[in-house]
């Protein structure tokens, strides 16, 4: 196979390589963490990867503010997350503190404290109080599982005098 052979057949694969992962970007939105490791399973070269994410980066396939902030938005609105967990895994994808900082504004402190009030109150009615002496202790252990600060939890449990 002749030199302009073999380029031309990695430019191919640069393309079915780019269509493949455009798709995934485009399912969902994704941070370049999750992007490199799938392109990493799919074993493509480094020199290969850093130029499908440079073009993806400038096509806007990748933006890490955009995925932060709705990754916030989602985990806490939908799976009742605290800001303890949600920081903890943007970081596990390597997403910056300043970007983290930037996307925890999404969260309002009115809908933070109401989401703990629903949680308590919902862990509450799930705990049969024949059985269990120390529903509070549940009831923490519940909340700051999801995430929650400790001392928030404490003051709504205060609040609600459980």
């Amino acid at each position: 196979m002749s030199k302009s052979n073999i380029h031309e057949s990695s430019i191919l694969d640069l393309e079915a390589i780019m269509v493949r992962i455009r798709h995934f970007c485009a399912y969902q939105e994704r941070c370049s963490h999750e992007v490199d490791q799938k392109l990493m399973q799919w074993k493509v070269s480094q020199a290969k990867t850093r130029q499908i994410m440079r073009q993806l980066k400038e096509e806007g396939f990748i933006d890490e503010e955009r995925y932060a902030r709705i990754f916030v938005r989602s985990k806490f609105h939908i799976n009742k997350w605290g800001r303890i967990k949600i920081r903890y895994e943007l970081k596990g994808r390597n997403i910056s503190e300043n970007l983290v900082n930037k996307a925890m504004e999404e969260i309002g402190e009115d809908d933070y404290m109401r989401t703990i009030h629903e949680l308590v109150l919902k862990k509450k009615l799930e705990i049969n109080s024949e059985k269990h002496l120390n529903i509070r202790e549940k009831i923490l252990t519940f909340v700051t599982g999801k995430g929650f600060e400790f001392d928030l939890i404490i003051k709504v449990l205060t609040e609600l005098k459980i």
